[in-house]
């Protein structure tokens, strides 16, 4: 496949995958890299962040909803693999399901968000365990932990510190923080980038996206010539 596929998945709910995937692909398509955003959770977050934007400023990158076609979504991204540069899968947050498992097996990079509290360093060892045995099926897959919703404090510092300790599966240094322009993108249907005073949480998402890239072994910066914005709110049954 043309595409290079980025899953975001983690059994923990609430740790801000969605809001990952989201602000990534964003990123990614304003530097004018053609991206898809596969939304497969059934609740649709992705799907319905995209549809708050305005018919004159879409979000964007193209977000899709395959959630009823669980790990048979895979037959419908090889459609699209051929018309896109990247492709950001944003799993359910249930290990169990086939869904993050059928991800990872056609995968470049495997991100686990994980916000540095010890509920989430716990729920985070079965996302690692999938991720080892996808490895053993794809090869070549890269995973990492992010680290999320951070804040300062002891016990955030202590958990950091647990995350760092994996090196297998390490937790990247650059991550999202607790900040309000955030959830004011999502509301919106925007991402932070169209968020007006957001320049901080702008630069984190960047910062990850020039990671993800490095990782990947690309080019960090903007690809030449202009991208239309485009948004595509689609449920394949």
């Amino acid at each position: 496949m043309a595409a290079r596929i980025v899953t975001v998945f983690n059994q923990k709910g609430g740790c801000g995958k969605t809001m990952t995937c989201m602000q990534l692909a964003a990123a990614f398509a304003l530097r004018g890299h053609r991206t898809l955003l596969v939304d497969m959770d059934k609740q649709g977050t992705s799907t319905i962040w995209a549809g708050q934007a305005g018919a004159d400023k879409p979000f964007p990158a193209t977000v899709i909803s395959l959630a009823p076609l669980r790990e048979k979504m895979l037959g419908e991204i090889e459609k699209h693999a051929a018309n896109y540069d990247f492709i950001f899968i944003d799993c359910p947050p249930a290990i169990e399901s086939s869904i993050p498992w059928a991800a990872l097996n056609v995968s470049d990079i495997g991100l686990i968000p994980v916000i540095p509290l010890m509920d989430n360093v716990w729920a985070s060892r079965e996302a690692k365990e999938l991720a080892r045995r996808a490895k053993q099926e794809n090869a070549s897959l890269q995973t990492y932990c992010i680290p999320s919703m951070s804040r300062r404090g002891n016990v955030f510092k202590a958990c950091t510190e647990i995350l760092q300790d994996d090196q297998e599966i390490p937790l990247l240094d650059t991550g999202l923080q607790q900040r309000n322009a955030y959830g004011e993108s999502q509301m919106f249907g925007l991402s932070v980038h169209a968020v007006a005073g957001a320049g901080a949480a702008v630069k984190e998402v960047e910062a990850l996206a020039d990671v993800v890239l490095e990782k990947l072994g690309l080019p960090v910066g903007k690809k030449s010539g202009k991208t239309k914005a485009t948004k595509q709110n689609v449920e394949v049954v």
